[in-house]
């Protein structure tokens, strides 16, 4: 077997291992949860038993969030792209009214109307995930800005927030899967770990670029760009 192929083994056996400990996770905590629930209820301990229904609830929409970026990263991996004609400001307002309540009022969009040949699906994979990056890791009361425009002979798509930031050095890895600049606070969020991943192997089938500017205490924005045939 030839180093290439080592390589690739081996990058799918840390998949397989890195996949199965973030779902069993949740599975474990559900487990517990459901059990304690059930003796709660049995004690008519009715304010417990509803703390470990929510505790249920939370982990379960984990292992949902989870299970639909491996599928959406399967699918990103095992399919070529299907480009189309489409309007990129559309998709950008349709990702951002399924945002909560709460986040659509914190997203500022701009943008020019730009018809262009691209995978819908694989932008609006891009779109969902960055916006889910910039919510969770800023804080309620902070604006994200989304720029929609022409760079010369490019289109960019610019998502910025106003959270903690990432340092120089968690910036090279930020986009390898399961990688987690700070793991207990990402779990606590909700975050799975390959949403980024998911990102740069989208933007870069559709011959694209993805870069981050981001500095500790000052946010992030990552600049999305398409070169315009």
């Amino acid at each position: 077997m030839d180093n290439n192929s080592e390589n690739i083994d081996k990058l799918k056996q840390e998949f397989i291992a890195n996949a199965s400990h973030e779902l069993k996770t949740p599975v474990t905590s559900i487990q517990l949860a459901v059990e304690t629930a059930i003796t709660a209820l049995e004690n008519s301990e009715l304010e417990d038993t509803r703390k470990f229904l929510n505790q249920i609830l939370k982990d379960s929409q984990r292992m949902t969030l989870l299970l639909s970026d491996l599928l959406d990263l399967s699918q990103l991996e095992v399919n070529n792209p299907i480009k189309e004609i489409v309007n990129l400001k559309n998709i950008v307002e349709a990702e951002i009214g399924y945002l909560s309540e709460e986040n659509k009022k914190r997203v500022n969009f701009e943008s020019v109307d730009i018809d262009f040949l691209i995978d819908p699906d694989d932008f609006s994979m891009i779109v969902r995930n960055l916006l889910r990056n910039a919510c969770n890791y800023s804080e309620q009361n902070k604006k994200i800005d989304v720029n929609l425009f022409f760079d010369n002979s490019e289109i960019a798509l610019s998502i910025r927030d106003r959270g903690r930031g990432i340092s120089k050095a968690d910036q090279d890895r930020i986009f390898e899967r399961f990688y987690r600049v700070d793991k207990g606070r990402s779990r606590a969020l909700g975050g799975t770990g390959i949403g980024l991943s998911i990102v740069k192997h989208a933007v870069e089938r559709n011959n694209g670029d993805i870069q981050v500017k981001s500095n500790l205490g000052e946010g992030s924005e990552f600049i999305v760009k398409f070169f315009n045939t």
